[in-house]
């Protein structure tokens, strides 16, 4: 009998180590788990050394725990390489406010923001943005009207259609050589806006992307520009135009000085011999 006993007491603690081990699957209850700072993990240490489980919410659509009741402030969708994710909208969670956007979830790195990510009647006042973020979707931050500033971090190539349009209270923005690509409208009706700081490797800046850019006076466009939309600076008051180029380019369109007032100063770079 003792024999007996010692042997089911053995099978017993085999099952719980085997089980803490991950070798079973964890059955965890809402008591089990502790939140992480973000709250998008909650870790469970099992009995084995050095050894942690990672439990992942599982979000309704409007960003509810159904295990915990959490309140997510964003939702990810994986992309289609399963590589990264994509920032895709706000979730419950969501205050507005100052925001710092995550680097990585769930172990990948949080690539893009989605189309309308932050098209929300709860008002930005500052944005952190990673450098893991490649892309800035088309109407991003679209009438995020109480947005001072923003420094699109330093791996953003594009800025997409109208992302930051309708930021009326947006007065300064700083790209880094990472950014290539500003599209259509990125900055329209930004009527703050006075100060735009682009890095040396712009590519494009797409039609009316500074359309009704009131308050800004003077840019600096650097020699990498290839491309320039039509209308770019419409309805604005710039009186200082810089270029690192000595002539408009080829690919620029015939239009992208249309309706810039005379008396601005445009300044083209000496013709390299």
């Amino acid at each position: 009998m003792k024999k007996l006993f010692a042997i089911l007491i053995c099978t017993l603690l085999c099952v719980t180590l085997l089980s803490a081990c991950g070798l079973f699957e964890h059955k965890h209850t809402y008591g089990d788990w502790i939140s992480s700072e973000d709250g998008h993990f909650h870790p469970y240490t099992c009995g084995c050394p050095q050894q942690e489980v990672y439990l992942i919410h599982n979000y309704s659509e409007d960003g509810i725990c159904e295990l915990c009741g959490y309140e997510a402030q964003f939702i990810f969708k994986l992309n289609y390489e399963e590589t990264g994710y994509e920032l895709d909208r706000v979730g419950v969670g969501y205050q507005g406010g100052d925001v710092v956007i995550p680097a990585e979830y769930r172990g990948l790195p949080v690539v893009e923001i989605g189309y309308g990510a932050f098209k929300s009647e709860k008002k930005l006042t500052s944005v952190v943005i990673p450098d893991s973020i490649a892309l800035i979707s088309d109407d991003a931050f679209e009438n995020q009207t109480s947005l001072t500033s923003v420094d699109v971090g330093k791996g953003v190539i594009t800025i997409g259609v109208s992302a930051f349009e309708g930021c009326t209270s947006l007065k300064t923005v700083v790209m880094s050589d990472a950014t290539e690509n500003i599209s259509a409208h990125a900055f329209d009706r930004c009527t703050s806006l006075e100060s735009v700081t682009l890095g040396k490797n712009i590519k494009k800046i797409g039609g009316s992307a500074f359309e009704e850019c009131t308050s800004l006076k003077v840019i600096t466009i650097p020699a990498s520009i290839e491309e320039l939309g039509a209308w770019v600076f419409y309805n604005t008051n710039m009186t200082d135009i810089y270029f690192g180029v000595p002539a408009p380019g080829e690919n620029w369109s015939e239009n992208w000085n249309q309706y810039l007032d005379e008396s601005v100063n445009i300044h083209w770079a000496e013709a390299k011999e």
